[in-house]
């Protein structure tokens, strides 16, 4: 019997970015395949061997998005995968200090600006 739904749900979607934040997520997911690829050539030392082909699957499935615009959805590896390198990447970045101080800089300016807070 064929099976009656063979993308188990997932269909293919209109990847809708901003035309600016093509490049930066193209050279974040590069860097971030290149960092799991590289761990994979010694998988033995890795705790999870299998999430990190499956990492390195789903940054290879996005680059492909990138390229054609274009989406398979659901894609909950995909997700986590970037949920986790985003919350890596905000860390590494302190990201939240960074913010804290960009938001009070320009609430600054904006008093300098015309007075009000």
């Amino acid at each position: 019997m064929a099976n009656e739904n063979p993308m188990c749900g997932a269909r293919p979607v209109s990847l809708d970015l901003p035309a600016k934040h093509i490049p930066t997520l193209r050279a974040c997911l590069t860097d971030w395949l290149h960092g799991v690829r590289e761990d994979l050539k010694n998988p033995e030392g890795l705790r999870r061997p299998g999430e990190a082909r499956q990492e390195a699957q789903a940054y290879e499935r996005l680059l492909v998005a990138l390229a054609t615009r274009q989406i398979v959805l659901p894609d909950e590896a995909a997700r986590a995968a970037i949920e986790a390198a985003a919350a890596d990447h905000d860390e590494e970045s302190n990201y939240k200090e960074i913010a804290a101080a960009h938001d009070a800089l320009y609430a600054l300016i904006g008093v300098l600006e015309d007075g009000s807070a």
